[in-house]
C-alpha cells in the first residue's frame, strides 16, 4: 500500500506543501490512506476513539500550518505528503524509523512532481531526518555542519530493525524555523514533527525564538 499525498482543493492552486516523515502510526501497523490521515479533516469528527485520533492528527497538522502562517492560507491550499509514503519497518521502542536513501530518493521525486503541478510557495519539512535527506539529495542547499551532524549512525542503520540516530544530538537547532530556498526559489522551513507541537517543556527554550522568527517572516505585509 502506498499512502497518497492529500490536497482538498485543486492542486494547481495550492500554496503550501507539508512534508512529513513516513505513513504509519508508531505503535501499530495502521497506514494512512492519505498523508497524516488528512482526508479525515474534511468529514465530521468520528465517534469511535481510534478514528477520532486520526482526525485529531489531521486537525493538528492544519492548525500547525495556520499557526506558522498567521492563517493566511485556506485548508484547500495546503498539500500534505511524506518523504516516504510506503511502509517501513517499525523502529525499536523509543527510536525513530529509519528512511533508507532509496526511499528518500523516490519520495523526493514525488515531491518534485507535486511542485511541478502546483503553485507552492512555502514548504514545511518536518523532522531532522527528513531535512537531512532533503539537503543530502540537493533539494535545498546544505547548511554548514548539518548533513555531517545529522548523518545516521551505522549502529542504527545496521540494527534489525533499523532506526535513525544522528551522529550528533541537538543538531536540528541549526536549521529549525529558519528560511532556506530550494534550487527553484521556493521557501523551505524545517520544523519539528507535529507530535512536538505546540512547543512545551525543553522544546520551548530550544525552538521558541526560531518559530517566532518564522512566523514573523511569513506574516502578510502590513500584519502585526
Amino acid at each position: 500500500m502506498i499512502t497518497q499525498p492529500f490536497c482538498a482543493g485543486d492542486i494547481s492552486r495550492a500554496k503550501v506543501l507539508v512534508i512529513g516523515h513516513d505513513p504509519r502510526l508508531q505503535k501499530t501497523d495502521t497506514q494512512a490512506g492519505y498523508a497524516f490521515f488528512a482526508d479525515y479533516f474534511c468529514h465530521a469528527i468520528p465517534s469511535k476513539k481510534n478514528e477520532r485520533g486520526k482526525y485529531q492528527l489531521a486537525e493538528a497538522v492544519f492548525a500547525y500550518v495556520g499557526y506558522l502562517t498567521s492563517y493566511q492560507y485556506a485548508a484547500d491550499q495546503i498539500v500534505l505528503t511524506n518523504l516516504c509514503n510506503s511502509a517501513l519497518p517499525h523502529a525499536p521502542k523509543g527510536k525513530i524509523v529509519y528512511i533508507p536513501e532509496e526511499a528518500a530518493t523516490t519520495g523526493l521525486a514525488e515531491i518534485r512532481s507535486i511542485l511541478e503541478r502546483s503553485s507552492i510557495e512555502v514548504i514545511f519539512a518536518m523532522s531532522a531526518q527528513v531535512n537531512y535527506w532533503l539537503q543530502k539529495l540537493n533539494f535545498y542547499p546544505a547548511v554548514t555542519g548539518y548533513v555531517t551532524s545529522a548523518e545516521p549512525r551505522l549502529k542504527g542503520v545496521d540494527h534489525s530493525p533499523p532506526y535513525y540516530d544522528p551522529k550528533q544530538g541537538g543538531t536540528f537547532r541549526l536549521i529549525c524555523g529558519k528560511r532556506h530556498t530550494t534550487t527553484d526559489g521556493r521557501m523551505v522551513y524545517p520544523i519539528l514533527h507535529v507530535k512536538n507541537w505546540p512547543l512545551k517543556g525543553a522544546f520551548v527554550p530550544a525552538y521558541a525564538k526560531a518559530y517566532e522568527q518564522c512566523i514573523n517572516e511569513l506574516k502578510p505585509a502590513g500584519q502585526t
